[in-house]
């Protein structure tokens, strides 16, 4: 064998051996001639669990906080030994090894820390594949490069990976072991990244539930005619009373202001008309799909995460998924023609977008200085047929299409008028747009902005310097202050890119404030990684921290007391921005991976042995015999049980990390049987263990309340449900659901089955 090359995943495995030519396939490897074409499946390897560097380390305790695990070591992970048995075999017989991990820290990490497990010491070459089309890949295997030029994105990762162990595994046995002393019995998890997401989770809810009403008040002139007056707006004086958000809060000031203008010629003082062009979004990076299809579809960043690797892996439709970079390379604006003919087929709808995109406009998002190891996401020349995908997976690949279609259609343009008027010693301004050419806006629909209005922008284009006008009216308008909004996930997440507001350390806040001057529509100092985030929402949802409440995001009783009672470095992002930061350092060279964890580890030392949540508020679920619901999983999800069992054998569902306790209340008989049926979110099931009826509480995509379930069960039928989506079209419809004597449950319009 001459050259081993080692991909991330099979999918990518296959992708390199087709543009090799001539694939002979193995178990768990390709043959190219000369060449073999083998793959991970993932990590093949994790880092080993503290009881493996001392056996007292399984035991949480008191006495096993400050944990010696370092140097950290490897474990095969059992699910894919066999996989990595075939791949160390490999490696051992090869000449030379070509790196094929996916272009980013991550991929760079995952294929590095197998050939140093497997103590190789052939020569090793990279090779960074964005698209899984094998002319694409072909064209990579001509631009090798010397694996030693990424090691510095090696270490940066695996300092990361390390870093993350040794905070994580002793905070949280210091305060789960704690939480327990005050009766919690669940483990409270704390993490670099989860902790400040929910540090800012619930700041966000006490500044919203702690707001004081204020009053602020704005001023208007009404200028020349009465029926069609131009209104334009103060321009506030620098000795104006104002709030911190500079706006007037005194209302005497503003009436007496008024007062004295009312009445009064305006004169013109300046007046333009300017004509403007803007340029098209960027292309995608995970993060900003992410907020969009959140924002717009309502689905959520795991989702999201999840249909793009499907888009990526199994229909070959988009380059790389998890990017943090929105710009493209030379090479892709080269492909454009391509593209562009590969994907017009694919939307119809889009056709009189198509005819109007130019391949040779070449938009602000083609700058290949600004690109990393991977770039925007956008779509390949794979043509795929739309009909095969879900509903939100086509969401999801026309808005990737639409957003790279915009870089070739013409830029916005529009006219923007300005005119102040000065009346007496006050200033007052107004302006108006036009839009001349909607350009890609007619295909992307921007955020809702300055509003166009062609009377008043043709009555502001007419003014000259020196015009008069009486000022017949001046509106006092006042507006109550409103509180910062609770968070959703769309909003979160936009946080989360850019976390510099949130910092306390002035040191820390100027190096990231400074670091996004650099790159713009670039993630900078951001908490988590785009392909993190969503996993670790979930988590804490899952582990009780907080709630969902149409969209919004609440925090938990549990998830506010557990952030008062830590410290504030372990719940502000001043210590992942700078580990942000300090990891950069590591990739350029400047800082090394065990200064850094030294560091670490001292912190974490510290923080381990002054843990004090005697702050935490734990709420106990008391059960009928005395003892107390507990969560607990089984291979069907989480549940809460009696701490008595198996004396007691009361259980109730789990929602959102809190026992359900209105399957209490749940009173239906089986249809088949009539014995007692047992309720669940997921599924209600008859007591009756020789009967096995089941009912699904999913139907239709919907998910039932306990009330319908309840009907569906009692009455055979529900009242009208609204808001059934149709899977193939999307559309919304309501029905009735109603059982059948087979225990199947059927859709009913207008009392007609369907």
């Amino acid at each position: 064998m001459k050259r081993l090359f080692i991909a991330e995943k099979p999918n990518l495995a296959q992708v390199i051996a087709q543009a090799l030519g001539n694939p002979q396939y193995k178990d768990g490897y390709i043959v190219c001639g000369d060449d073999v074409v083998s793959y991970c499946v993932g990590h093949l390897l994790k880092i080993a669990p503290p009881e493996h560097y001392n056996p007292e380390y399984k035991r949480w305790s008191k006495d096993n906080l400050h944990m010696k695990l370092r140097p950290v070591q490897h474990l095969v992970i059992d699910r894919t030994a066999e996989q990595f048995e075939v791949l160390a075999k490999l490696i051992s017989q090869a000449e030379e090894i070509v790196h094929a991990g996916d272009p980013d820290e991550e991929g760079q990490l995952l294929v590095d820390e197998v050939l140093q497990y497997c103590c190789c010491t052939a020569p090793v070459k990279r090779v960074l594949i964005n698209d899984l089309n094998p002319e694409v890949a072909r064209r990579a295997l001509f631009n090798l490069r010397d694996n030693a030029e990424f090691k510095g994105l090696s270490n940066r990762a695996f300092a990361r990976s390390v870093g993350d162990f040794i905070y994580g595994i002793p905070l949280t046995r210091a305060c789960t072991i704690a939480a327990r002393d005050l009766g919690h019995t669940e483990v409270i998890s704390i993490g670099r990244v989860q902790t400040p997401i929910l540090g800012m989770i619930v700041r966000r809810f006490l500044a919203n539930q702690n707001h004081k009403e204020s009053w602020y008040w704005q001023v208007r002139a009404h200028l020349g005619s009465p029926d069609a007056p131009i209104i334009a707006g103060l321009v506030i004086p620098e000795d104006a009373p104002v709030d911190n958000k500079g706006k007037i809060n005194n209302e005497i000031y503003a009436t007496e202001l008024a007062s004295a203008c009312t009445g009064k010629n305006a004169i013109v003082t300046a007046v333009s008309v300017e004509s403007k062009a803007k340029a098209p979004p960027l292309p995608f990076a995970l993060l900003d799909l992410q907020v969009k299809m959140s924002r717009l579809h309502d689905i959520s960043s795991e989702e999201t995460m999840a249909i793009t690797q499907t888009l990526r892996e199994k229909y070959h439709a988009i380059t790389y998924n998890r990017s943090d970079c929105r710009y493209l390379n030379e090479e892709q604006f080269a492909d454009a023609p391509g593209t562009l003919r590969a994907i017009s087929s694919t939307f119809p709808e889009l056709a009189p977008f198509f005819s109007k995109a130019d391949s040779s406009r070449k938009s602000r998002a083609f700058n290949e200085s600004k690109t990393t190891a991977h770039t925007g996401i956008i779509p390949t020349q794979t043509t795929i047929n739309t009909s095969v995908l879900t509903v939100n997976e086509k969401k999801v690949y026309q808005a990737i299409v639409e957003q790279y279609l915009a870089q070739f259609l013409e830029e916005k343009e529009f006219k923007s008028a300005l005119a102040e008027f000065g009346i007496g010693e006050y200033t007052f301004r107004l302006r108006a747009t036009r839009c001349t050419n909607a350009g890609w806006s007619a295909l992307l629909k921007e955020k809702e902005g300055e509003q166009e209005n062609n009377t008043l922008f043709d009555a502001l284009s007419a003014l000259k310097e020196g015009d008069t006008a009486e000022c017949h009216k001046v509106d006092v308008v006042r507006y109550k202050t409103t509180p910062p909004p609770l968070y959703t996930e769309a909003s979160l997440l936009e946080d989360l890119r850019r976390v510099a507001r949130y910092v306390e350390d002035p040191k820390i806040k100027q190096l990231l404030l400074d670091r996004d001057t650099e790159k713009d529509d670039q993630e900078q100092g951001g908490i988590g990684t785009p392909a993190t985030r969503g996993a670790i929402l979930k988590l804490l949802l899952e582990r009780g921290f907080y709630s969902l409440s149409k969209k919004q995001i609440v925090p938990t009783e549990l998830g506010i007391s557990l952030i008062q009672a830590l410290p504030s470095i372990m719940t502000n992002p001043d210590m992942t921005a700078l580990w942000h930061e300090q990891q950069k350092m590591i990739e350029s060279g400047e800082l090394t991976v065990d200064s850094f964890l030294d560091e670490l580890e001292t912190f974490v030392a510290f923080q381990v042995d002054n843990v004090d949540l005697s702050r935490l508020k734990v709420i106990i679920h008391p059960c009928d015999c005395g003892g107390r619901y507990v969560r607990r999983k089984n291979d069907k999800g989480a549940f809460w049980g009696c701490s008595n069992y198996p004396d007691c054998r009361n259980t109730v569902p789990d929602r959102n990390g809190q026992p359900d306790f209105t399957a209490m209340n749940f009173d239906a008989n089986c249809p088949r049987c009539k014995a007692r049926m047992k309720y669940h979110p997921k599924a209600c099931n008859c007591t009756n263990e020789a009967c096995k009826f089941v009912l699904w509480g999913t139907q239709f995509g919907k998910t039932l309340t306990i009330t319908q379930i309840s009907d569906l069960l009692s009455k055979g039928k529900t009242r009208e449900i609204k808001g059934f989506k149709s899977a193939k079209s999307g559309k919304k419809y309501d029905a009735v659901l109603q059982l059948q004597a087979d225990g199947s449950v059927s859709l009913m319009f207008n009392n007609k089955r369907k």
